[in-house]
């Protein structure tokens, strides 16, 4: 297929900030001109994640049991919830995200899904924790402030509660942007010492991001059996766990978290 040039589709000013909604061929994509991609979708095919850090998101369920309730916090164009509702109709979640202009373009530019199993909140998610009924078998934060993740997310109160909504098996996928090794220490004492340093890191080469995953229990990894798991766990979710894996087991030393 040749290559349009983009086109842009959307574009406001808001108190967030310039949001824009761009297209090329099949793919669609949000950003607040800055330089970063939000969140980005392949038409006519939500089995697709393109966005590396989405993917990534997602590799803490190698070493948990399969989600079926899932709670997004800074949903951006809710590509994540689109993936489940095509991949795994029978999951269910609640996408949270405060800014209602980005609420509406995830409908009527992204292909949120509109079914009984997900729905949109256009709230904090600070509030939203404080009063949520439910508790979720996997919670996504992706915020960040000026390309950086804000300090407000590390504070005790906010993250037990957090951990207070998980199931058992849960676990808490955290995308983390900041400027150094100094500041990147700060914030994973703060999450290990609420998780009980049940935790494992996944950097993303080439990408300043980092994933943080914090199991509410420390589950039992086995090597051994989670390599015979790897290639169906690749299939069914159609993400590359293997490289995933591999990543992790560089970032983090022997002993320091769930590895």
């Amino acid at each position: 297929m040749s290559q349009i040039p983009p086109h842009l589709l959307f574009e406001q000013r808001s108190v967030e900030g310039e949001i824009r909604v761009w297209q090329q061929n099949d793919r669609r994509w949000l950003d607040f001109n800055d330089g970063l991609v939000q969140s980005e979708i392949v038409l006519n095919n939500p089995e697709i994640l393109p966005l590396p850090l989405n993917r990534a998101m997602l590799a803490g369920v190698m070493f948990s049991e399969h989600p079926q309730r899932v709670l997004l916090a800074g949903m951006g164009g809710g590509a994540t919830a689109r993936y489940f509702s095509a991949c795994f109709p029978e999951v269910s979640g609640d996408a949270v995200e405060k800014s209602e202009v980005v609420s509406q373009l995830a409908h009527d530019y992204f292909e949120f899904p509109i079914d009984n199993n997900w729905h949109i909140h256009t709230e904090d998610i600070v509030d939203y924790v404080q009063n949520c009924p439910h508790q979720y078998d996997l919670i996504i934060i992706d915020i960040a402030v000026e390309q950086k993740t804000p300090e407000w997310i590390i504070e005790q109160s906010f993250l037990k509660q957090c951990r207070s909504l998980l199931t058992d098996n849960g676990h808490l996928a955290l995308n983390l942007l900041v400027d150094d090794g100094n500041a990147f220490m700060h914030y994973l004492s703060a999450i290990r010492t609420v998780f009980d340093c049940h935790t494992a890191c996944l950097s993303l080469p080439n990408y300043r991001n980092t994933v943080i995953f914090s199991f509410k229990n420390n589950p039992e990894y086995d090597a051994k059996v989670l390599d015979k798991h790897l290639s169906n766990l690749e299939k069914s979710w159609g993400l590359e766990f293997g490289d995933f894996l591999q990543q992790m087991l560089k970032d983090n030393p022997e002993n320091s978290g769930i590895l």
